[in-house]
């Protein structure tokens, strides 16, 4: 028996395929992975990085973040201002981290997969060959035509015709066809040493970037401890430093510890909620890094004695600090989850806005991501550029563990992944919510400007239709800046798949949000 939640239904499909020739849960999570890469390429792809959790005779964590490239010095970016349009971490060849995704999946299979490699890439090679086009595709990309079509290979490839494929209409990539055709025939490992890292650093540097054959070479994701607290009947695990993993599992502390009366939807939960998670996000800020020769106080930050320190400072009125960095970034990630008899899995991947802000590289019809943006280029900011370190990113898998029930589950969302995926959890694991009406219910997340670190002056609380009125004015009444009321499912939430297992019985929560699709057998 399997359940499979992921953002699209060719990658849901490319999963159940590999499922039924005897691939395993981790084997289809990275068949769906890679046909993300090929049906929704702007929010995850070859040129990406990200993160895994699976539960199989214990709990195992990947980070397969990227590193910056050797060459990359804070002093080659700093013509930069953080509020300018274009700043040389975000946009052009300057910003690329080493791709981590290939060996991520790869280091994967490695360790997991049952089915031959070749077979589990077989999927994505079809699509790219030729698939229909969805009206969320469409929609969107369609809508960053403007700037995406700018480079060359992206407008002969998606724009041609000087629009996006409509729905309904077919969408041929041949050069990642290839591409994807020799990563199958001579391994992952090629996109690293072989064939396809040669191709890869011929066409960053052509594009004027830095990542050459050594940084490609060099590149190792790394497997790590997962953390863990417990949660009434859960024990909830999630992946340590340079993910938000501990802003998920503080988050979580603090709640208990408040132990909030009502529902999630009332507003005695919703308020305490918030109040935590501004504490819980700000000691990320403070203390989190992505550096691995950093070593973050992760026992201090989730002891039951910091839960209760933090609990004494939340009042029946909202508060709000200064804030301690600055990231103001888009939402721009997926992540899927798959399950089976032996095995769950979560894998959340990013390229942040490589598609539209690097562009395809020549031949090989996959883009780099830009995650450089990530780092601070103040010298004396923990999370300072640094060559061949990797940023923290607030990507935040997590599985929970109950003698009757395992959940797992991850977002996409930029900095509102750890709300997204803190609340949806609690829905499920303290209010006892099946798994896909945790994921399609309702939500309400803080937001500062656009996307950042949400506890400042100036956060507003964004709410979905659906939660009560007497709600929305309870948490005004506390001092909650309101912002807009979001029709359910209107796209300004990030996405959340999961997967559960209960009484033996797997079931798939996809997020409506961004047309989400799920499967079962």
């Amino acid at each position: 028996m399997f359940a499979v939640a992921t953002d699209h239904e060719l990658s849901t499909g490319a999963a159940v395929e590999v499922l039924m020739k005897g691939g395993n849960a981790v084997d289809a999570a990275i068949a769906a992975s890679v046909a993300l890469s090929v049906v929704d390429p702007y929010m995850s792809g070859l040129g990406g990085f990200g993160v895994a959790i699976v539960k199989r005779d214990k709990v195992y964590g990947l980070n397969f973040v990227g590193t910056a490239p050797r060459e990359l010095r804070a002093e080659l970016l700093t013509r930069e201002d953080p509020w300018e349009e274009y700043r040389p971490s975000f946009d052009g060849p300057l910003s690329v981290l080493v791709p981590g995704s290939v060996a991520g999946w790869g280091e994967l299979h490695a360790k997991f997969g049952t089915l031959d490699w070749k077979e589990v890439v077989l999927p994505a090679i079809r699509l790219a060959r030729g698939h229909v086009v969805t009206e969320r595709i469409w929609k969107f990309y369609e809508g960053i035509k403007g700037r995406a079509g700018q480079f060359h290979a992206n407008y002969e490839t998606f724009y041609k015709d000087g629009r996006f494929p409509l729905p309904g209409e077919t969408l041929r990539q041949p050069d990642l066809a290839s591409t994807l055709e020799t990563l199958a025939d001579e391994g992952w490992r090629s996109f690293y040493s072989g064939t396809l890292a040669k191709k890869t650093v011929e066409a960053v540097r052509e594009q004027g970037g830095l990542m050459d054959d050594e940084d490609l070479r060099n590149y190792s994701p790394v497997w790590v401890d997962p953390i863990e607290v417990s949660h009434g009947n859960y024990v909830v695990y999630s992946l340590p430093q340079g993910t938000s993993g501990p802003t998920v599992l503080e988050w979580l502390n603090v709640v208990e510890e408040l132990d909030p009366r009502g529902d999630w939807r009332s507003g005695e939960f919703a308020h305490l909620f918030l109040e935590a998670g501004k504490l819980a996000l700000r000691d990320d800020d403070i203390w989190n890094t992505g550096k691995d020769y950093y070593r973050v106080p992760l026992d201090f930050l989730l002891s039951r004695q910091r839960a209760k320190s933090l609990a004494g400072k939340v009042s029946n009125e909202a508060k709000f600090y200064p804030k301690v960095g600055r990231s103001v970034y888009g939402e721009h990630t997926t992540s899927l989850s798959v399950v089976d008899d032996d095995v769950s899995v979560t894998i959340t991947m990013t390229q942040m806005y490589g598609f539209e802000r690097n562009g395809l590289l020549r031949g090989l019809g996959f883009n780099l991501n830009d995650g450089a943006c990530y780092f601070s280029l103040d010298p004396a900011d923990k999370e300072r550029v640094e060559p061949g370190q990797r940023p923290r990113f607030p990507l935040s898998p997590v599985v929970a563990v109950s003698e009757e029930r395992t959940v797992t589950m991850g977002a996409a969302g930029g900095w509102t992944i750890p709300q997204t995926v803190t609340l949806t959890l609690l829905k499920s694991l303290r209010f006892g919510a099946a798994v896909n009406d945790a994921v399609n219910s309702p939500r309400y997340l803080m937001r500062y400007r656009t996307n950042s670190i949400p506890y400042p002056p100036g956060t507003e609380v964004e709410v979905e239709e659906g939660i009560p009125s007497d709600t929305i004015n309870y948490l005004r009444a506390r001092g909650h800046v309101l912002a807009r009321h979001t029709p359910l499912g209107g796209g300004s939430f990030g996405a959340l798949n999961g997967v559960e297992v209960r009484g033996g019985r797997p079931v798939p929560g996809a997020d409506g949000r961004r047309k989400g699709s799920g499967a079962v057998g």
